[in-house]
């Protein structure tokens, strides 16, 4: 990181972590030694360590054996998820680029930490590894835009260590044309666009931002979802308005949405006759000390099955009105909460405590209409609760 930002020769002073909760003998001891290698790190002459900022063009790679020779040598170098990749010939590269219709060098963002410049070209070269047929190509284009948004917020969410990642929401009429799944299994296997789009987000993130496990992207745990998020929303089976078109397109247009996740949370209704039970079995499911909504605030997402969303809409119940039930009622009391999360939840959500009385309840958002809802999967009687990473904003892009 300190190189893309143009400190190759920055010296670094490593603390012992974690830092909570020492005892003030504890932080004397890591102050002293922390001190010392502060100066002598200061004091010590840089003109051996100096290097250049790592050069992110490249050259064709002549790896002449097999398919298995180049997927070792991508491997060791820390350019695949762990999976196997498709070699990413040059004609298989071209293919795709010609399918997006844009120059080769076309930039189109900029992504963290290491700050590589996104082309059509470089992030066509991820697509091919991730499996992509050169349709999909536009899908992962706009995905790969949104990501670098500012409201985004890519760059802490490349090295957090947090599992968060970026999942990808596909409406509008190329989901159906392109056969990205909506619907039974929708967050699981079985679909090539579904799978392989998601998987080239990653793989541009990896390679081109340089979001490596245990060294930038410092994720405790990871989670699934890191290796591929994507899935398409079940316009059809939802009694509301598409995503997008919530979010200011028509319904004609295709549009990839982009928002980052920490998990998922399955969500059963065992009573789902009416609306008041199946809200109210959300309302008791939902709220939970851990989420990083509860700490930041943020946009958590709600993604209903069809059977769940049709009983709502049937009941004349709007998104405006699922939304606010969810937020009035979806809380957390702020006396289960121990001092010192209630203390950074204050940092952090400062407006939940300007009314001078004190809080009683957190919620798992700011206010109701952050909270995000789409309508996605099969039949069944489960709702899916996805926490969100509180510190970035969904992104809605669409897809030329």
């Amino acid at each position: 990181m300190a190189s893309a930002l143009g400190l190759p020769n920055i010296r670094v002073s490593v603390i012992p972590h974690p830092l909570g909760e020492l005892r003030p003998e504890e932080v004397g001891q890591r102050s002293r030694a922390a001190a010392r290698d502060i100066m002598q790190n200061r004091l010590a002459s840089c003109g051996a360590e100096a290097r250049a900022t790592e050069d992110q063009t490249y050259d064709p790679l002549e790896i002449q054996n097999s398919w298995d020779a180049v997927n070792d040598h991508f491997y060791v170098r820390g350019w695949t998820d762990g999976l196997p990749v498709v070699p990413p010939e040059r004609d298989r590269v071209e293919r795709v680029v010609a399918a997006s219709g844009l120059a080769p060098e076309t930039v189109l963002g900029v992504i963290p930490p290491r700050m590589g410049m996104a082309t059509v070209e470089n992030v066509a070269v991820n697509a091919v590894m991730a499996g992509c047929a050169p349709e999909f190509f536009r899908v992962v284009i706009a995905a790969a835009r949104a990501v670098c948004q500012p409201e985004f917020n890519l760059l802490p969410m490349q090295t957090t260590t947090n599992p968060v990642t970026p999942m990808i929401i596909v409406n509008g009429p190329i989901a159906k044309k392109l056969e990205i799944n909506s619907a039974e299994n929708v967050f699981g296997q079985g679909w090539r666009a579904n799978a392989t789009i998601g998987r080239a987000l990653r793989l541009v993130l990896t390679n081109i931002g340089g979001g490596t496990p245990g060294k930038a992207d410092k994720a405790c745990h990871g989670q699934p979802g890191k290796f591929s998020f994507c899935i398409a929303e079940n316009e059809e089976r939802s009694p509301w308005e598409p995503f997008h078109v919530e979010r200011g397109f028509s319904p004609g247009d295709s549009t990839v949405s982009a928002i980052g996740v920490t998990g998922t949370q399955d969500v059963i209704h065992y009573a789902r006759t009416s609306a008041a039970k199946i809200l109210n079995t959300l309302i008791h499911a939902i709220p939970r000390e851990g989420h990083k909504n509860l700490y930041s605030g943020g946009e958590p997402l709600i993604v209903f099955g069809p059977e769940q969303a049709a009983v709502l809409g049937a009941e004349g119940m709007s998104k405006k009105d699922v939304k606010k039930v969810i937020f009035d009622h979806a809380r957390v009391p702020a006396i289960q909460l121990n001092p010192e999360t209630l203390a950074l939840i204050r940092g952090r959500r400062p407006g939940l405590f300007s009314g001078g009385d004190g809080v009683r309840d957190i919620p798992i958002a700011d206010r109701a209409d952050d909270i995000q809802i789409i309508v996605a999967g099969g039949v069944g009687n489960h709702t899916v609760f996805v926490p969100t990473w509180g510190d970035t904003r969904c992104v809605t892009i669409p897809v030329d």
